[in-house]
């Protein structure tokens, strides 16, 4: 079998939204593949050019790992809630990479947005615009080093960007639209860009320690790019220790349950040391009072 033209990785934990995406993409001239990863495995069967990897490591982790696993020529990078908005989107894409001589080139997709939505700072005039669903060269990723390890989620992206830009690449914006939605429309169950809130704070100040200095853009990256590790890199996050919320609303009440039943397990030590100490310090008539009180909580 040959390799594909393009794969598309993806770190996922929501199956529900494949199919959409996988539609989306529709009928193309260059042949392609969907490479996910995640912790969720699908309970359907899916077709030949969709390769699932099961893991459970930090959603970062899970692209570096797809980009690992891809056969094709070029990248794509997407999550599974975006979906294509325009036809032989990745015909018209790889188009247009390869118009351009420049080998460092990524070709961002587009979306109808407020101005400055994909810049690296949006009230920054001169920030240089940061791509959509990148389509580049696989020997691009290789160059550069993949994705930093410290990343735990988001804005590795931008990161590999500016990399590029620093190596005398391009960013050219395509006419070939997305969009990203809470719902993958005709998807039943599916669910949005809600998976990596809580990691977006870290991940965004790495960021700029990484290429600004008070919002004054640098040309260079201020730290040596830390690559993963090919040890236990599909069972261990590497780094900081990132996690993927889930949507599960059974998980979600038994680890409620479990949180408050911890929470009453501090709060009843807490309460005991407490007493201990005022019955030993007090004087008699509140060791009295002091007293009761234990004995009323303890009925």
């Amino acid at each position: 079998m040959n390799s594909p033209t393009v794969s598309l990785i993806c770190s996922t934990g929501r199956p529900e939204n494949w199919q959409g995406l996988y539609e989306s993409i529709g009928q193309n001239e260059v042949s392609w593949e969907l490479v996910m990863v995640g912790p969720t495995a699908p309970d359907w069967d899916l077709p030949d050019n969709i390769k699932y990897i099961q893991s459970n490591v930090k959603p970062a982790q899970c692209y570096e790992i797809a980009a690992r696993n891809a056969s094709g020529e070029l990248l794509l990078n997407a999550q599974d809630d975006n979906f294509f908005t325009t036809e032989r989107p990745l015909d018209k894409a790889v188009d247009l990479l390869r118009a351009h001589s420049n080998e460092r080139v990524i070709v961002s997709m587009n979306m109808e947005a407020p101005p400055g939505w994909n810049k690296f700072y949006p009230d920054v005039d001169d920030a240089p615009i940061m791509p959509l669903c990148g389509l580049f060269p696989a020997k691009l990723w290789r160059e550069i080093g993949g994705i930093d390890r410290r990343f735990i989620a988001v804005c590795w992206v931008e990161d590999f960007t500016m990399s590029t830009l620093a190596l005398g690449g391009e960013i050219i914006l395509s006419d070939v639209y997305v969009d990203v939605d809470v719902t993958i429309p005709d998807v039943p169950n599916s669910s949005g860009t809600i998976l990596y809130d809580g990691q977006r704070d870290h991940d965004r100040a790495l960021l700029d320690r990484l290429w600004s200095i008070d919002k004054q853009i640098l040309s260079e990256r201020t730290m040596v790019l830390e690559p993963f590790k090919d040890e236990a890199i599909l069972t261990r996050s590497q780094h900081p220790q990132g996690r993927w919320r889930h949507n599960n609303a059974l998980l979600n009440r038994v680890t409620t349950a479990v949180t408050a039943y911890k929470l009453r397990q501090w709060r009843s030590k807490t309460f005991g040391r407490a007493y201990r100490f005022a019955l030993r310090n007090s004087p008699s008539p509140i060791r009295t009072v002091l007293g009761r009180m234990w004995a009323d909580r303890k009925r």
